[in-house]
């Protein structure tokens, strides 16, 4: 189980509740990548880096074994979203997935993220408990910043 990047959450883009929380690197995210990266020669439309992001209120504690985000949120304005923020420098060992949900309706206790390749199901390749939860109402906004580093 090795540690890899942080993820960062704010509300209504001013309010911090985690900042730069380790994230772990799953088994199945790891083999994704050294597949997708390293050995896949002719990918196909449906393969893709996992920039879709899921939040959660399960409590449990990442493990690098966890292929499904528990209790996954998909609804309120928090249904597993596209991250539209994706950046990646040549030359440096960081890359950027950020995404802000707008809450349409009260979910109490955000405590965990994760990334995945696909809308629904998909490999998840990244998980992490934030180190506050967040409870929002109609209206707040949700902002999930994953910085990664890969080994």
């Amino acid at each position: 189980m090795k540690k890899v990047g942080f993820v960062s959450v704010s509300k209504n883009h001013n309010q911090r509740i985690s900042y730069l929380q380790p994230n772990l690197l799953t088994d199945g995210g790891r083999d994704q990548f050294h597949s997708q990266c390293y050995i896949e020669t002719s990918p196909t439309a449906t393969e893709r880096g996992t920039g879709w992001i899921g939040v959660t209120t399960n409590t449990t504690g990442p493990s690098a074994s966890d292929t499904s985000l528990t209790g996954e949120l998909s609804s309120n304005g928090f249904t597993r979203a596209d991250a539209v923020t994706k950046t990646h420098t040549n030359g440096t060992n960081s890359s950027t997935i950020e995404h802000t949900f707008t809450a349409s309706g009260t979910v109490t206790a955000i405590h965990k993220s994760a990334l995945f390749d696909a809308t629904t199901s998909g490999n998840m390749s990244h998980i992490a408990n934030f180190s506050a939860d967040v409870s929002v109402i109609s209206g707040d906004t949700l902002k999930v910043t994953w910085t990664l580093n890969l080994g």
